[in-house]
């Protein structure tokens, strides 16, 4: 057990070192990343980290709903913009909320959704290409979005390589396990829940018969339409999702304890702590004239990229336009659809707006419905919980 467990950390730390240094031939690893998810929220903390290992002279393939733009001969893009049509087209979130349908139907539908872009990403003529060519090319690592999309972790068997799996947000508790971390079910309860900490006896009970759901009904059915892909993609003597999904060597997520994201954690895991947050730069002049005219200050709302404007019903929208309307401050509402203001003059729409620029250098209060990007010091932040 000992020199199974030395063996597991001595390899670890050799990916890291690997990883953390350009050799002086200028020459660094070959990283094979993947990162499926179509949301922009996910893609904006991977897309960071590409960019610094980018800058310390590593060569990246990465596979990405959102590619970056850039002149750096060491990076070769597999472009899956197409993923982002694919949810649209099939998953309405505001949507099903408003027609009340519950967090378990909703989680459903997202599988699905995620069922569907998983196929269409592996029949990428490159993807393709690159698992028929197999032979030819060589990578030292791969980093991966890790969530249950399995079919994506092959592709460390198929290289024969350590695999890193990160996420934007924290994992499930899967994922936690498999590098050990610790994963009870009532001290650190699914993203699902309604519920963060000090539950009561029934959200206990609830945690519990969840934890049940999830490993003997849900993961199962999800695990065996992914084997389905994998075969057909891989061939049959490819690993099954069980396996691959044990195969992580490290977890990284993107939390930090501070916000609340508090369990013991294993040295195979690390938390990132909001590496996507940059340096604010200047904003637009219109933009910034707007601010420095406000009287009492500004309120910034939006409901983030995956909740689409056009779906929240007239009933809603109408509550946020009274609100808003009743208070002294100016609003300054991310939307992309056509809202009648009817008058109103503290409220400013925009289909676009600089987030990260605007939080890093401005002081007001956000009504975000994701703490993925609004997070930085000094500010006030009202959540809107969407999906529970």
């Amino acid at each position: 057990m000992a020199t199974t467990t030395l063996r597991v950390v001595c390899w670890i730390a050799t990916v890291f070192v690997m990883m953390a240094f350009v050799v002086e031939s200028g020459s660094g690893s070959r990283i094979l990343a993947i990162f499926p998810s179509p949301a922009k929220s996910h893609q904006i903390v991977f897309r960071a980290m590409v960019k610094g290992l980018l800058e310390r002279g590593h060569h990246v393939t990465m596979m990405s709903t959102d590619p970056i733009e850039t002149d750096n001969p060491n990076i070769t893009q597999i472009n899956w913009n197409f993923a982002h049509k694919i949810v649209k087209e099939n998953l309405d979130v505001a949507k099903l909320r408003q027609e009340n349908c519950n967090s378990l139907t909703i989680s459903m539908q997202l599988l699905h959704v995620a069922e569907m872009f998983v196929r269409a990403e592996m029949n990428h003529p490159d993807v393709q290409q690159l698992i028929r060519n197999a032979g030819d090319e060589q990578f030292d690592v791969l980093i991966v979005e890790y969530f249950q999309m399995t079919p994506f972790f092959a592709f460390a068997e198929l290289f024969n390589v350590p695999m890193i799996g990160i996420t934007s947000i924290d994992s499930i508790s899967l994922a936690h396990q498999v590098v050990g971390n610790v994963a009870n079910p009532v001290a650190h309860p699914e993203m699902s829940h309604k519920f963060s900490g000090n539950p009561n006896f029934f959200q206990r009970i609830e945690a519990f018969f969840t934890k049940l759901f999830l490993e003997h009904i849900l993961i199962p059915g999800e695990f065996a339409k992914y084997d389905e892909i994998i075969e057909q993609n891989f061939g049959s003597n490819m690993s099954k999702s069980y396996e691959l999904m044990n195969r992580a060597d490290f977890l990284m997520t993107n939390v930090e304890p501070a916000m609340g994201f508090i369990r013991p954690i294993v040295p195979q895991a690390i938390q990132l702590g909001f590496l996507h947050i940059e340096p604010p730069k200047p904003l637009p002049t219109d933009l910034q004239q707007y601010l420095d005219r406000s009287r009492h200050g500004v309120i910034y709302f939006s409901l983030g990229t995956l909740i689409r404007s056009d779906s929240v019903n007239a009933k809603n929208t109408k509550i946020f336009m009274d609100v808003f309307k009743s208070l002294k401050y100016d609003v300054l509402w991310k939307c992309d659809s056509e809202v009648d203001l009817n008058g109103t003059t503290n409220i400013r729409i925009a289909r676009w707006l600089p987030q990260q620029d605007l939080l890093g250098i401005t002081q007001f209060t956000t009504i975000p419905s994701s703490l993925t990007r609004p997070t930085y010091p000094a500010k006030r932040l009202a959540l809107l919980k969407i999906f529970t």
